[in-house]
């Protein structure tokens, strides 16, 4: 009996011993293949953290696909597609620059066609302008009542015609150059009423008057031939937005820090949903009302008015009296 119970003993011992022994060999083989999973793992980690810092040219290892070949394609896949898309980013940045070239040199040449046109132009209408004025000084022989006032309103367009001509040149220079200010104290109240004495003759054409008013007598630093410049444009503006036999007000007031120079023309308002694109380039509502107009006064004035540091304002009423404000704002401190 005792000799049974040893025999059992030894098969269970050995039976455990060869359990041991088989249980050890499987964890060494999932112990391999956890490193090997762990290091095929580290590689498509690598290859994803190449893709992120921009190496398209990384894949997957070949390796990888006998072990994970759902993830190894995958990743694969996605970096290519990445690549396809960077391509075609790539082409369509090339084609629009392409673009954003030919539209360059097309504003270009438009520009140089202005400046060279209006510089020509300038020529005639100056000398349009002094025969004009001969003709007036009766230079060349008395004049009757009926041929003075012929010839007045042919003067009134021809200054119309070499303000016209002033803005667009005065633009294109601005559109190569910076603003550059020479600021020097001035009495902005006398500076006003030369500028509205000189724009009456083009007023009175249309039986328009201009009206003025200030409560601010003292000097303030700026450039005087920008700000003149500005000045002009707001005010032929507002003449060729106003009803015939109509008024402009011109007033200048101040507060502690600004002084305000408004120009009020009726009859004709501003949309407010064209408010905010009237100072841009070429931008006009003159032919609206028939007019002749580049879009480029205001465009230019508020260039000029913004290097000053100050802004333009703009009221407008089209239901009770309608009515258009443009409201310049200046430092009086700079």
């Amino acid at each position: 009996m005792q000799s049974f119970i040893i025999v059992l003993l030894l098969i269970i011992c050995i039976a455990l011993i060869v359990w041991l022994v088989s249980l050890y060999f499987k964890y060494q083989e999932l112990k391999k293949t956890f490193r090997n999973h762990k290091k095929i793992l580290r590689s498509v980690t690598r290859t994803i953290n190449s893709v992120r810092y921009g190496n398209l040219y990384e894949r997957v290892p070949d390796e990888t696909s006998s072990v994970l070949p759902n993830l190894s394609q995958s990743v694969n896949s996605m970096i290519e597609a990445i690549v396809d898309r960077e391509g075609m980013i790539k082409e369509y940045q090339s084609e629009l620059n392409k673009k954003i070239n030919v539209l360059t040199e097309v504003e270009e040449l438009k520009e140089d066609f202005v400046a060279t046109l209006t510089h020509d132009l300038k020529v005639p209408i100056l000398a349009e302008k002094n025969m004009l004025a001969f003709l007036l000084d009766n230079r060349f022989g008395e004049l009757n009542n009926r041929q003075k006032e012929a010839l007045g309103y042919l003067q009134s367009s021809n200054k119309e015609l070499v303000e016209l001509v002033e803005i667009i040149l005065e633009t294109y220079k601005l559109n190569e150059t910076k603003i550059e200010l020479h600021k020097e104290e001035k009495d902005v109240n006398s500076m006003i009423e030369e500028i509205i004495e000189q724009m009456r003759p083009i007023a009175d054409t249309d039986s328009i008057t201009i009206n003025y008013w200030t409560e601010f007598y003292n000097r303030v630093a700026i450039d005087e031939f920008y700000i003149k410049r500005a000045l002009k444009n707001l005010i032929l503006n507002a003449i060729s937005f106003s009803e015939p036999s109509s008024k402009i007000d011109v007033a200048l007031c101040n507060d502690d820090k600004n002084i305000y120079i408004k120009i009020t023309n009726y009859g004709k308002s501003i949309k407010r949903e064209e408010i905010a694109h009237v100072f841009d380039k070429y931008y006009t509502t003159a032919k609206k009302f028939r007019k002749v107009g580049t879009g480029l006064g205001l465009y230019l004035s508020n260039r000029i008015v913004k290097a000053h540091n100050g802004e333009i304002i703009i009221e407008t009423d089209s239901y009770n009296v309608p009515y258009t404000t443009f409201m310049i704002k200046l430092p009086i401190f700079s």
